[in-house]
């Protein structure tokens, strides 16, 4: 099966962790974050092919350097760019898609496989949720227009509910680094505490991030941030 990764501009990537990060470390955060997805997927032993969609040059850069194609995104929004990508593969022959969102830096090859491996013959649906089972990190579909992609608050239930309504029993995968995908500087103070050999927290402890979001807050030091900062930094 073939993985679609979608990437924002990184210009444009994670506008709501402003409070805590620079408009240039924020950049910086979503190409770390691209390059370990990219790296699990490419990995992964069933994955056929790789497909990025995006207008981000730095994106096909990634890409290309691991074996995988671009598609230049010409929508307006995640769900334009998945239906994209799905028209495209569909034209190339390919009978399905496994979409993994470019934020989930914490994802491993195994998860990959396992998504790929649980997906059954067409038509399937098979979906990861996030921690909150509010959104969906990660859809695998055959064929490739199974269902509307309905991306952003309750996606989950959202595409659970399409899956039925066409017929389709989803699978439900519960996988803990897909499920931690960074919107928010909870997910940023949460990442920083994780032991795990990834891009994401070699930036984030080199730049001096992490020390600053576990900085004790206002009102006194919170003993489980200070335990962590210790263990990260």
């Amino acid at each position: 099966m073939w993985v679609v990764v979608p990437v924002k501009r990184f210009s444009n990537a994670k506008t709501r962790l402003a409070s805590l990060l620079s408009e240039a470390e924020r950049e910086s955060l979503a190409q770390a974050m691209l390059h370990d997805v990219l790296g699990a997927v490419h990995a992964a032993r069933l994955v056929a092919g790789i497909l990025v969609v995006s207008r981000e040059v730095r994106a096909r850069y990634a890409v290309e350097r691991l074996g995988g194609l671009f598609l230049e995104e010409t929508g307006d929004g995640l769900n334009a760019a998945l239906q994209q990508a799905g028209q495209w593969l569909t034209t190339h022959g390919q009978r399905g898609l496994l979409m993994v969102p470019g934020d989930v830096p914490l994802v491993t090859a195994t998860e990959v496989d396992d998504l790929i491996a649980a997906h059954g013959a067409a038509p399937a649906v098979t979906l990861a949720p996030d921690r909150e089972l509010d959104g969906t990190n990660a859809l695998a579909v055959s064929p490739a227009d199974a269902l509307p992609f309905s991306f952003g608050r309750g996606s989950f239930a959202a595409h659970r509910d399409a899956a039925r309504a066409a017929g389709v029993t989803p699978r439900v995968l519960h996988l803990n680094g897909i499920a931690h995908d960074i919107d928010n500087p909870m997910d940023l103070r949460t990442l920083v505490t994780h032991d795990a050999e990834t891009e994401t927290l070699d930036y984030l402890c080199d730049s001096g991030i992490a020390r600053r979001v576990l900085a004790p807050r206002q009102g006194g030091v919170e003993a489980s941030g200070a335990a962590a900062a210790s263990h990260v930094i």
